[in-house]
């Protein structure tokens, strides 16, 4: 009765200070300060009782959630009992005093049985709140296997926030979730679910634990957590993905912050383990993802742990094992991704991985101003059954350092050609019973790795080859307590052969401090290291500006030891701020610069114990002028946006239209010539234009541009081509709504060109979106030409002329720089730049006209390369050109076959993922015999190993 009373009282102050004017808020603790503990047992409660006694506890669900609590209210479930249905808590605690759903008394954690509804606990728009030590299922207890037959929308946990933010704290820690059979279709895939009740909806749409913020409405507030932590949780033996968190804002400001993902474990789930999206810095650490694809059928595109839209997530001391891929093309099946619209530094570190059919780590080459970062993790027999066939598909800028990755199963270790990745002192131990014939790829950087059981990158620097002294490799088990064997034995050649890292963390994965002495290989810091380099390098030399805009510069400089480019830190003479650093590399692009301004640089080296140079002499350079017009006149109905990595946080959009909405730029140029032209691209989606176009009007004529406004990382200045403009404002620059989706518009950009002139364009090189069509397909292709300096500018320009041609017109015919597919075949195009009587012609491209999917005939050649057409001793390879001219990824498998008259000798097989619009030549050898009489070999194409579909006829060299 007491508290009744307090409550009443509060109600009537409140309304009180309403009506005098008052517009303060109530001191919280003040009027709720009595918490109240309400119990709910499921056998001996009476939802007659009071529910504040073990003795008068209450009985339902229904009771719980017909009561509006207070902050600081405890709701208390009877250990081993059991409720059917859904928890539904309407009310909110406070920052100081939470409302805590927990258990009470001995025995069995309270379980709660959604009973195939939405979730066990449904949450909406509620905050300052903590979930703990309950068990919760979500089935249907009279057909427990329904999820394999039809698709339903169910979760253990799910909580919602509709246009309210931030909603702040909430806590969910020690609950075990098991047995929810929601939907594990792939998010690719939508659909209705089976009981009617959802449409457009697919895996992320249910997970045992499900956080989500909606804000689709404009004018509403922007939905998004300030406080979510997950810790400590069993997440196991489900149909839906683990734990999945959420959101709907491409606006960092209303991401979900302080997000803490730590100490759970997540086995045997119908889909992805952990995803974490739309967060600023999230907290993933300390978590177990084992067998994530093992529960449910028909598993598509998961990973183990992996973030969307976040910002500057950190990944650590995590163990992700067995992500299964069901359908090779149709699976990622990774440890670990950097997916869409990721955007600064994403650290991994600390992580142990194995067993992962898709390989240790993928990226969607969208991350945005930042890097990948991946250090002193441990891989061990990570695979390569993705759609990709890479252990490692990266398309981002990363940096990979002091990691181990080990695989001793035979199928060897493959990673993405990027050439914005570096490699430093991290080992590469490859193994197994059949023999490994891939080699590294020639992009990235490696510097001071250990190579073992496979030929080291020829261009790798200071490699370490042979076998690296580990104490006992490729033991580890499930727990990160069993890969002791990646430690080094005091004798073994990694201790102290690396470089130093900066910003490195501080800790091997063991705890050991870094560094001890020189750096180590590998993720383990030996003990007894103490070498010692105090000799500083020599001062860089022949700094020199390579290329500058408005607001870059690239400078390059000299500076070596043993053949290897020293790391390096980049200064302001002027002020001797540094503006950049680089690892082994005497090349660097500043950005950010001030146009129109006058700089001066030098340059620090470092080796690799990072003794420090003496500075280098200093170049000067001055930036270029630029105009920027950010307030353009708007002609119809465009709306006013905000964010999204647009110039000045603004820009303007409008959906797809006849033409008769535009916007319009017009820059006052105050010195005549020629200007390189940019617009500026905020984040874009599938929603976007993929042709908007803007049309450069001068004095010499108009030219349109077609631009692509669909990608997802935006915030980049994208270059039009180059135009004379005359002083003043008679020039314009005009967007207007023609296109295929909705167009934005933001600012534009004119960078002065002083001293460039066409009369010293020397080469052209022509470019294609697709290299291959279907007949009635087409393609746009661009040409950019550099002058004598090394300035690249987009062609035609004013006053200048191309002209195409191509080999067999009736294969494929070019218009305007649009090449038509026409008839099955292949042929070559070029084009010729004319200028002041002078012309340039440009490189050759190939582009294939076919079906969705073509197979060239295999071709048999000998050791030298020279065609055979019978069979003789020595080597005989084969080759076959596999081409893709479909949107989707296709498997493609050469198996070449040698045979004696007794029957099969040996066969060999290659497999490979090819991209939509992508071709790839597949290549094996075999070694004949030199009683070559009576062999053949024989040449398969087949889809791959496992179904071992024909995609040609065989062919036969005998």
């Amino acid at each position: 009765m007491k508290r009744n009373m307090l409550q009443w009282l509060a109600i009537g102050l409140a309304a009180v200070l309403l009506l005098t004017g008052w517009g303060g808020v109530l001191p919280v603790d003040r009027v709720y300060a009595d918490n109240t503990t309400y119990y709910i047992d499921s056998a001996d409660g009476n939802d007659s009782n009071n529910g504040t006694s073990e003795a008068t506890a209450w009985r339902s669900l229904s009771k719980v959630n017909n009561r509006n609590f207070l902050p600081g209210d405890r709701i208390l479930f009877k250990s081993g009992g059991s409720w059917s249905g859904s928890l539904k808590l309407k009310s909110s605690g406070s920052d100081a005093n939470p409302i805590v759903v927990s258990k009470y008394g001995d025995g069995p954690a309270p379980v709660i049985n959604a009973n195939a509804d939405y979730a066990a606990i449904n949450l909406e728009n509620v905050q300052n709140v903590t979930l703990e030590n309950l068990e919760l299922t979500n089935f249907n207890p009279s057909n427990p296997d329904d999820y394999k037959t039809g698709y339903y929308r169910r979760s253990g946990i799910w909580i919602k926030a509709f246009h309210n933010g931030p909603m702040k704290n909430i806590t969910i820690r020690n609950m075990d979730i098991h047995d929810v059979t929601g939907m594990n279709l792939t998010g690719e895939t939508t659909t209705t679910t089976t009981d009617g009740k959802d449409k457009g909806v697919n895996k992320n749409a249910n997970a045992g634990i499900q956080i989500e913020a909606w804000e689709f409405e404009t004018g509403r507030p922007k939905a998004y957590y300030d406080g979510l932590t997950l810790e400590n949780n069993h997440i196991h033996d489900l149909a839906v993905m683990g734990v999945n968190i959420a959101a709907f804002s491409s606006d960092v400001a209303y991401f979900n912050r302080n997000v803490a993902i730590r100490g759970n474990t997540v086995t045997n789930t119908g889909a992805d383990g952990i995803v974490v999206g739309v967060s600023i810095n999230p907290l993933i650490e300390h978590n177990v993802s084992l067998d994530a694809g093992a529960f449910a059928p028909g598993i598509k595109w998961i990973a183990g742990i992996w973030v969307w839209r976040t910002d500057r997530a950190l990944v650590q001391f995590n163990e992700v094992g067995r992500t299964r891929a069901e359908i090779k093309a149709d699976s990622d099946s990774s440890a670990f991704d950097t997916d869409l619209a990721t955007r600064g530094d994403h650290i991994f570190q600390y992580n142990y991985t194995h067993d992962n059919a898709g390989g240790y780590f993928m990226d969607m080459g969208q991350l945005k101003s930042g890097i990948n970062i991946h250090r002193y993790n441990i891989s061990q027999n990570d695979m390569r059954d993705g759609w990709h066939s890479y252990t490692m598909n990266i398309n981002d800028p990363g940096i990979y350092y002091n990691n181990v990755f080990y695989n001793d199963t035979g199928v060897g270790f493959q990673m993405k050609n990027n050439a914005n990745a570096t490699f430093l002192n991290n080992v590469f131990y490859v193994t197994g019973p059949s023999p490994v014939t891939e080699t590294y790829p020639t992009g990235p950087k490696f510097v001071n790795n250990a190579f073992y059981g496979k030929a080291a990158p020829t261009q790798g620097k200071n490699n370490v080859v042979g076998d690296p002294g580990f104490v006992d490799p490729g033991k580890g088990s499930d727990g990160r307590n069993t890969v002791d064997g990646y430690k080094l034995k005091p004798n073994s050649p990694l201790i102290g052969a690396g470089t130093v890292v900066g910003n490195n963390g501080g800790r091997d994965f063991w705890n050991n401090p870094i560094y001890r002495g020189l750096p180590d290989i590998g993720a383990f810091e030996d003990a007894s290291d103490a070498i010692a380099d105090t000799t500083a390098p020599a001062a860089p030399t022949s700094l020199a500006v390579t290329d500058f805009t408005d607001s870059t510069v690239m400078l390059t400089w000299s500076s070596m030891e043993n053949g290897v480019e020293l790391d390096a830190d980049i200064y302001n003479a002027a002020n001797d701020e540094r503006l950049g650093s680089v690892i082994a590399s005497n090349v660097v692009t500043l950005t950010g610069l001030t146009p129109d301004t006058d700089y001066n640089f030098y340059v620090v080296a470092k080796d690799r114990n990072w003794n420090e140079s003496v500075s280098s002499t200093s170049v000067a350079v001055r930036t270029k002028k630029s105009i920027i017009v950010d307030n353009p006149s708007v002609t119809g109905a465009w709306t006013a946006s905000t964010g999204s990595n647009s110039y000045n946080n603004n820009f303007v959009r409008i959906a797809a239209g006849s033409g008769l909405n535009t916007v319009r730029w017009t820059p006052n140029v105050t010195i005549p010539g020629f200007y390189a032209v940019y617009y500026y691209l905020p984040d874009g989606g599938s929603s976007r234009a993929g042709n908007a176009k803007y049309t450069v009007t001068t004095s010499a004529g108009s030219k349109t541009y077609q631009a692509d406004q669909r990608p997802v990382r935006g915030g980049t200045w994208n270059i039009m081509g180059i135009h004379t403009f005359n002083a003043g404002t008679s020039s314009y620059i005009q967007l207007s709504d023609a296109a295929n989706g909705e167009v934005v518009a933001d600012a534009v950009k004119l960078v002065y060109l002083d001293g460039f002139g066409l009369d010293d364009i020397v080469s052209i090189q022509l470019f294609a979106e697709k290299l291959q069509l279907r007949a009635g397909e087409t393609t746009r292709i661009s040409v950019t030409g550099t002058d004598s300096e090394g300035l690249m500018v987009e062609l035609p320009t004013d006053s200048a002329e191309l002209s195409y041609s191509i080999d067999h017109p009736t294969i494929a015919s070019i218009n305007g720089g649009v090449v038509s597919g026409l008839s099955d075949g292949s042929t070559r195009y070029h084009a010729t730049f004319s200028y002041n009587g002078r012309t340039v012609e440009s490189n050759s491209v190939e582009v294939i006209v076919g079906p969705m999917v073509s197979i060239e005939t295999p071709v048999f050649t000998d050791a030298a390369g020279q065609v055979v057409s019978a069979i003789a001793a020595g080597t005989i390879n084969v080759s076959s050109r596999v081409i893709n001219s479909s949107e989707k990824h296709m498997n493609a498998t050469l198996i070449v076959a040698l045979y004696s008259p007794a029957g099969l000798v040996e066969f060999k097989s290659q497999e490979i993922v090819l991209n939509k619009y992508d071709n790839s030549t597949l290549s094996l050898s075999v070694t004949v015999p030199e009683s070559a009489a009576g062999h053949s070999v024989k040449a398969f194409i087949w889809d791959n190993l496992n179904d071992m579909t024909p995609l040609a006829e065989s062919v036969v060299l005998q």
